[in-house]
């Protein structure tokens, strides 16, 4: 093969193949003609062609100084060209038998095409494909697809009906050599599939183009028998199980079967889909490709490698049909005289609710926190857009947001958006989203996400104002304890709502009580009324509090943070902060701010000078004077 790699492993020529190719692709001022010695090396590797000319012109010199000697009456001995003779006439015979392989191939191959009568060819074949020669293996396997393309086109693998089969001899011979056909084209499958769970990533993706080769001629046959759009989806659905459960599944592989294959036909995105559900059903029968209309009592586990492939193909996959009169693109072709009405492959309801179901019992399999969490990130983008009922997600976007944690900020966009636009009735969501309030808000890395979704849940003037002041109230109080980066964040959040929201601007004017005896101010060690540990929102009487920690801020040790505090002090003129332009803050920014920062006034470096050894007040001078 061009890439040096058989279906039974690595070939001993692909460390040449990948010199030449890394030559080739590394910049693009090389020209053909720089590659030409790796490209020698790589040749010389499959064919020994110097090599067999070097060692038949030794060999040619030796048989003459064995002819000379031998007439001259002395003994010579032919000298062996490498440690063992045998290993030499090895490696000769193995260059010669590979590339006799691949020409045996071709020739049977041919005689196949040419004439039915030289079928017996097929099982030659098929001997070279499941033999130990892994690059005349991978010949045999694309002419044996070849060949059997050719047979479906020309349906000779259509099984016959069995009153035709009684008429005469003739057809009861022809019937005996399509199912002869048949059997030899199941054990090609069959090959395939073994090739397919490969652990080497080219033979797979091979594989996959073969077994979708014969899917596609399979559908055409039947298409032409039933006179409508069939898609041979025993076939497919056997392809896609091998996929997600082998864990020797590439991500070339996953990659390749998205993108080539699932983004670029609609039919088999559509297919896919119904049979990830049927896989992913808990009475999946793998024996019989279907599912029980039984009780799900006995459920089947599955695996972690099938959720993660599952998942890697759904992520890659992108397009989706909106509209009938978008033209799809279909990898079983429609026929040209369709008996019957619009296939569903061609409705986008169709696709709508296989990509919906698809999702769905997806999210119900056991998910780990990595892939919970990245459905979760595309949900609101990718995933509730296409539903045919987005209201469906409510149970899964519900327990997501009641888990805690990261999990819960991840899902209020989704279940935001199914409050917004779907009209979906969450109670308690505010109290909900109060709680999610607490020490490791500043320190996850969905900070950002997280305060941009506040803004918006926030933002209405409807929301009483108790509801909006607790909220203020405890993000003043967590920035007390929150890093640079998070107070950064909080300072202009909580401006923008004291704007918003004017009846909450007691919260910086309320003035202290004074004694009416002596006129001091009262201090009271339990003197700020707010209860931070209270979930109940109008029951923590954040409104009679004061925003005392702003005050603190102003003293922080960082100089911006307390510049920024100080903003509280100044009248409510200024406009509205642009919240994007604090949410990516990091030590990392503050850093490189302050040190690229020209300062106006160059530092004190050092005191002035001495001018001499011992000064006054020095220790040294009650011990001494000079």
């Amino acid at each position: 093969m061009a890439s040096g790699i058989g279906h039974k492993g690595t070939n001993r020529c692909f460390p040449f193949w990948e010199d030449f190719q890394q030559c080739y692709f590394s910049s693009k001022e090389k020209t053909r003609a720089d590659c030409m010695p790796a490209r020698d090396d790589y040749l010389e590797c499959l064919h020994h062609f110097k090599e067999i000319a070097r060692v038949r012109a030794i060999q040619t010199v030796e048989r003459n100084n064995y002819a000379k000697s031998k007439a001259n009456g002395t003994d010579h001995k032919i000298i062996s060209l490498s440690p063992s003779t045998s290993d030499s006439q090895s490696d000769n015979s193995e260059v010669t038998e590979e590339s006799s392989l691949n020409e045996v191939v071709h020739k049977l191959e041919a005689s196949v095409l040419s004439s039915h009568e030289n079928l017996n060819n097929i099982v030659e074949i098929y001997k070279i494909a499941s033999g130990d020669d892994a690059e005349a293996a991978f010949t045999a396997a694309n002419s044996l697809g070849r060949i059997y393309s050719a047979l479906w086109t020309k349906g000779l693998l259509k099984r016959a009906k069995s009153q035709q089969q009684n008429k005469d001899s003739t057809t009861a011979a022809a019937a005996k050599v399509s199912e002869w056909i048949r059997e030899n084209y199941k054990q090609y499958v069959d090959l395939l599939k073994s090739m397919l769970g490969n652990s080497n990533g080219p033979i797979q993706i091979a594989a996959l183009r073969l077994l979708l080769q014969m899917i596609d001629k399979e559908g055409q046959s039947m298409c032409k028998s039933a006179g409508n759009y069939v898609f041979p989806n025993d076939s497919f659905l056997e392809a896609i199980e091998i996929i997600l459960n082998s864990s020797d599944s590439s991500e070339h592989l996953l990659r390749t079967l998205a993108e080539s294959y699932l983004n670029a036909y609609d039919d088999l995105r559509l297919y896919f889909y119904r049979d990830l559900v049927k896989l992913a059903s808990p009475d999946y029968d793998p024996f019989k490709n279907r599912s029980k209309r039984g009780p799900r009592a006995s459920s089947v586990q599955h695996s972690e490698v099938f959720v993660q492939n599952a998942f890697a193909v759904m992520n890659q996959i992108r397009t989706m049909p909106k509209t009938s009169n978008e033209n799809m693109s279909l990898w079983v072709a429609l026929p040209k005289n369709s008996s019957d009405a619009e296939p569903s492959v061609l409705s986008p309801a169709a696709h709508t609710r296989a990509f919906s179901e698809a999702w769905l019992a997806l999210m119900r399999l056991q998910l780990n926190p990595e892939i919970y969490k990245q459905i979760l990130l595309m949900m609101h983008k990718r995933i509730i857009p296409h539903m045919s009922d987005p209201k469906l997600l409510m149970d899964f976007l519900s327990n997501s947001y009641e888990t805690g944690g990261s999990v819960s900020l991840l899902a209020l966009n989704g279940l935001f958006t199914l409050i917004t636009e779907h009209n979906l009735n969450y109670p308690q969501f505010y109290e909900k989203l109060y709680a999610l309030f607490d020490r490791n808000l500043f320190h996850v890395k969905y900070r950002a996400r997280f305060f941009r979704l506040l803004e918006v849940f926030l933002g209405s003037s409807h929301l009483p104002a108790y509801l909006i002041a607790a909220f203020i109230k405890r993000m003043a109080r967590l920035a007390l304890f929150a890093p640079p980066a998070g107070i950064v964040t909080a300072i202009p959040m909580i401006y923008n709502l004291l704007k918003s929201h004017p009846s909450c601007m007691v919260l910086i004017h309320r003035m202290p009580e004074y004694d009416s005896e002596t006129g001091e101010e009262k201090v009271d060690k339990d003197c700020d009324p707010f209860i931070a540990d209270e979930p109940d929102l109008s029951k923590c009487q954040a409104l009679q509090s004061s925003l005392w920690e702003l005050e603190t801020l102003q003293h922080h040790y960082y100089p911006n943070i307390a510049t920024l505090a100080k903003i509280f002090n100044e009248p409510f003129h200024k406009p509205q902060f642009m919240l994007e332009d604090f949410l990516d803050h990091t030590y990392t920014t503050f850093f490189e701010s302050d040190t690229s920062r020209k300062p106006k006034k160059a530092p004190a470096l050092a005191t002035q000078p001495p001018t001499t050894l011992i000064r006054p007040g020095d220790a040294l001078s009650d011990f001494m004077s000079l």
